[in-house]
């Protein structure tokens, strides 16, 4: 655990035991929380709706959880509706961090607090949220940097699979790839093409790669998300064991492609604390408690996955 996330948890879990010393524990009862996820169709979110809904049903919070779609403008509409419903607080998770800024003036003007969970808003253009509940994914790229050093070592050739273009994960992991990759001027970026999100999206990319660059051109895949994993499988599949595969997040299919080796590494953003930290954050803003809240970032820990430690952790999700 780094020295961050070791003092927000810290934080948090002061604040909660300061809650239970003053009799505070019931202030969020009958409180309503309207959630929207840019489209929660992803699998990643499974785990992040599941430990939301059961952190919510514990402390006798309504959740209403709704998914946008990956689209900007319906996200807009449920949040309008949720403003229009006058809930308690708002959770966002914006598929568009500048987009979903107007509608969370909105919900400010109606004095109700915002908190971003899992992507980001736009904070710079005076977009008011309590927290951002998640990881740092500047530094989730910086250590798939790290990743791709230690595989291809000082020299090397990669191609780029980025997740849902705009998204603040996206921007995020890109620049702090690119970050890394500065401290290795061997290593050059071939191309990058966008998935987003998508495992159908991330084969066909893969495959487009794995044709275009034959062995000796190419060292490693990068996928800024756990989609490569079926790439990575064709890859061994058809022979190319030359070319490494770097992802992110620790799916169950991830964790057995790092345990055969089909996958160097990868990044783990465990979903199922997110969902349960932004209710606990929300139970001490009911509370009066919002400065225990860490602020503006709520980070969660970001463990590396290879070969030599995956026995450590389970999967973060799928079964």
């Amino acid at each position: 655990m780094t020295e961050l996330t070791r003092r927000s948890v810290l934080a948090g879990a002061a604040g909660i035991a300061l809650l239970a010393g003053t009799g505070l524990t019931q202030a969020q009862q009958g409180k309503r929380i309207g959630f929207m996820i840019w489209n929660t169709s992803v699998p990643f979110y499974s785990n992040l709706i599941r430990t939301a809904k059961e952190t919510a049903e514990k402390n006798g919070i309504a959740l209403d959880l709704q998914s946008g779609n990956g689209d900007l403008s319906a996200q807009i509409a449920i949040v309008q509706q949720f403003i229009a419903q006058q809930v308690d607080m708002i959770l966002i998770a914006p598929s568009d961090p500048k987009g979903i800024v107007p509608v969370i003036r909105q919900a400010s003007a109606a004095n109700i607090p915002v908190m971003a969970v899992n992507t980001k808003a736009d904070v710079s253009t005076g977009a008011e949220v309590i927290t951002y509940v998640g990881v740092d994914d500047f530094v989730f790229g910086q250590r798939q940097g790290e990743l791709v050093a230690r595989a291809v070592g000082e020299t090397g050739k990669i191609a780029y699979i980025l997740g849902k273009l705009g998204t603040s994960a996206q921007l995020d992991r890109e620049a702090g790839l690119l970050d890394t990759l500065k401290k290795h001027p061997g290593i050059t970026i071939l191309e990058k093409q966008a998935a987003d999100w998508d495992n159908s999206k991330a084969l066909a990319i893969t495959q487009d790669y794995l044709s275009k660059y034959p062995q000796g051109t190419i060292d490693a895949i990068v996928d800024q998300g756990p989609e490569g994993v079926n790439g990575a499988n064709f890859a061994t599949t058809s022979g190319r064991t030359d070319v490494k595969f770097i992802l992110g997040d620790y799916p169950l299919d991830v964790r057995n492609a790092v345990i055969k080796g089909t996958v160097y590494g990868t990044v783990n953003q465990d979903p199922a604390p997110q969902g349960k930290v932004a209710i606990e954050d929300a139970v001490l803003w009911f509370a009066g408690k919002g400065g225990d809240i860490p602020a503006p970032n709520h980070y969660l820990d970001l463990p590396t996955i290879t070969k030599e430690n995956v026995e450590h952790y389970p999967a973060a999700w799928g079964g």
